[in-house]
């Protein structure tokens, strides 16, 4: 026997080792970085696992960012988040994302903007590295350096460009490919050299729409779809030309859902009773209508898409009948409508739907065509919320456009 053991002891188990690790990371689960708007992948899901979906959610840290819509970004270990003071400046906020020790702040001069609603920021940031990107309402775009928050470029859409500005502002995220950064201006979009701001290409001037760029692939070939007053407009990256456009009429020209895209499809939707229309896109001509609907109505911000099932809010800020629905992509038929969450916003991480009410109120609940079935319930903000709930990190980032900001624990 106890040569037995003096074998066995002698043994290699160094491969047990990486299958320790394994075992230790999938029990802590994945976690992953929120760059950008939307995500890491553009799509509005986190792939972070091993998530808290029930009892209650411990705060991790809150702070106050003024009036705004603005959803955060967070890389790096940083969170960067604007807010408006309810006069004339807007600041960018960058805070550390495990306690909310504010690093810097960036501040500039811009007016509150409350046509028709309380006004504020709007726009999303985007970090790319060590750099921040950011526009303003008024049409400014900064470049900051993401350690210190200080300029290292900056032009402004109308003073430099001669593009209009919307009725209610510039809008969306920059959207870094590669070297450029491309923005939702003029009539179809332009693209910037990222480093110093010079222009690579820029559409003709036209009243842009309020949706961030959306990159798509066709055929092995890249592409980018951007929104306007009137349309929606897909262009060649490399070069801003033109390959089709969508026209498409909203009342007042909020055209500020990005395109929702599976594979040949395209699925465009806008609020103020205009519905929603999926586009087929084969071979080399234009893409055609599979169907039209107005059971999905996306005011603010796009369905989020899974197994090909569409979950979103449909209808407008404010009316009757606004809900949280689940519908099948292909025919646009609606499995399940949850009126409860009135205009409210969604995020999707680990197979669960992240719902913030429209008056502060978190749910939780599994993804399913079936059933809405939240497991979890809780109030974590006061005011009114349209602004997607951010899941980066194991924690949950919600915010209602008074400017409280709250950071959840999710592990």
């Amino acid at each position: 026997m106890k040569n037995l053991a003096f074998q066995a002891s002698s043994v290699n188990l160094s491969w047990l080792f990486p299958l320790f690790l394994l075992q230790v990371f999938v029990g802590m689960g994945i976690a992953d970085d929120w760059p950008r708007f939307r995500g890491p992948g553009g799509t509005g899901i986190s792939a972070e696992t091993g998530l808290k979906s029930d009892g209650k959610l411990e705060t991790a840290w809150k702070a106050k960012l003024g009036l705004g819509y603005s959803a955060p970004v967070i890389g790096g270990g940083k969170v960067i988040v604007p807010g408006h003071n309810g006069s004339d400046t807007d600041t960018l906020f960058c805070f550390d994302e495990t306690e909310g020790n504010e690093i810097w702040k960036f501040s500039y001069p811009q007016p509150l903007g409350d046509r028709y609603f309380p006004g504020g920021t709007t726009g999303t940031a985007t970090i790319d590295g060590d750099r921040v990107y950011y526009g303003a309402r008024e049409g400014e775009l900064f470049c900051l350096n993401a350690e210190d928050g200080k300029v290292m470029w900056q032009v402004h859409l109308v003073k430099d460009f001669e593009y209009t500005k919307p009725e209610w502002g510039f809008t969306g995220a920059p959207l870094v490919l590669g070297d450029r950064l491309y923005i939702n201006a003029g009539a179809a979009g332009m693209a910037l050299n990222k480093s110093d701001g010079s222009v690579v290409w820029k559409s003709k001037n036209d009243v842009a729409g309020y949706s961030t760029p959306e990159p798509l692939t066709h055929e092995g070939k890249d592409y980018l779809i951007f929104s306007t007053k009137r349309s929606y407009v897909c262009v060649e990256p490399e070069t801003g030309k033109e390959v089709w456009s969508e026209r498409w009429m909203t009342r007042y020209g909020v055209n500020a859902a990005n395109p929702v895209v599976s594979g040949d499809t395209i699925l465009i939707a806008s609020g103020y009773g205009k519905g929603a229309v999926l586009l087929k896109w084969e071979g080399k001509e234009a893409p055609v209508s599979v169907w039209k609907s107005r059971d999905l109505k996306s005011q603010m911000n796009a369905a989020i898409l899974v197994d090909e099932y569409l979950y979103g809010i449909d209808g407008d800020e404010g009316k009757d009948g606004t809900a949280l629905k689940c519908m099948k992509m292909i025919d646009g038929e609606t499995l399940w409508s949850e009126a409860s969450i009135g205009h409210g916003a969604i995020t999707i991480a680990d197979g669960k739907l992240f719902v913030l009410t429209d008056s502060g109120d978190l749910q939780i609940a599994p993804v399913s065509t079936d059933v809405y079935k939240p497991t979890l319930k809780q109030k974590v903000l006061n005011g009114r919320v349209w602004t997607v709930p951010v899941i980066a990190n194991g924690r949950l980032y919600c915010r209602d456009e008074t400017g409280e900001f709250v950071v959840l624990s999710l592990k």
